[in-house]
């Protein structure tokens, strides 16, 4: 089974999360860094984007509410004509520093109370897929395996990358389980490691027969 390993990247400028940001880059094959609405700042994020591509790692974006102080996760009651123009905002403004070194964007990532509440909030969740099919429809959509929006991103036609847990051996075992058992061929699958955890994980990994690199090609091009 081919399996991207993907890990928050880039998010704060604190010596411990720079640490663990290095720590976690030999077992990942895809990262994602924030929009910077909700987290990281544009020196903060070019600098991992620069770590990322000199490590040979997919570059994607987590897209959040403009909660810089909650950190993303608190949910903010936001028009659907407000939260739209942000999310292709951070869409373009991760792919414009990305593309300044060569790389691009290879997904989207909602993230914190944006990916809850995408399945209770249609308006927000279609603010999600208008804004990608806006900028470019071909950029994948990173969803957790259980998202409402897995169905509302399908019938937009935009590409899926299925995403599972992997923070413990225990969870990517039960994690590998469920992408068996979901049966979706047509979608890409991504695990998604906590830094700490992630060489136990990727060595149990490759000991059970899996191999592991980004699904997605890197895109090309601006």
């Amino acid at each position: 089974m081919q399996l991207d390993l993907n890990a928050r990247f880039g998010e704060s400028l604190r010596p411990e999360n720079l640490r663990s940001d290095e720590a976690v880059l030999p077992y990942i094959s895809s990262v994602n860094l924030p929009g910077c609405l909700h987290a990281g700042t544009p020196r903060s994020v070019l600098a991992a984007i620069r770590r990322a591509l000199a490590a040979g790692v997919q570059l994607g974006v987590a897209v959040g509410y403009r909660d810089f102080l909650g950190g993303g996760d608190r949910y903010l009651d936001v028009a659907y004509e407000d939260l739209y123009p942000e999310l292709i905002y951070q869409i373009g403004a991760l792919d414009s520093l990305a593309f300044s070194e060569n790389g691009r964007l290879s997904f989207v990532r909602p993230t914190g109370a944006l990916a809850r509440m995408a399945g209770r909030r249609k308006d927000h969740a279609e603010a999600i897929v208008r804004a990608i099919a806006a900028y470019d429809p071909d950029l994948p959509l990173v969803l957790h395996h259980s998202s409402p929006m897995l169905e509302v991103a399908a019938e937009a036609g935009l590409n899926v990358i299925v995403d599972y847990p992997a923070t413990s051996v225990e969870r990517m075992r039960t994690s590998v389980g469920r992408i068996a058992a979901d049966g979706r061929p047509e979608h890409s699958v991504s695990l998604n490691l906590d830094p700490i955890t992630a060489p136990v994980v990727v060595k149990t990994l490759r000991e059970l027969g899996h191999t592991c690199g980004a699904p997605q090609p890197a895109r090309r091009g601006m």
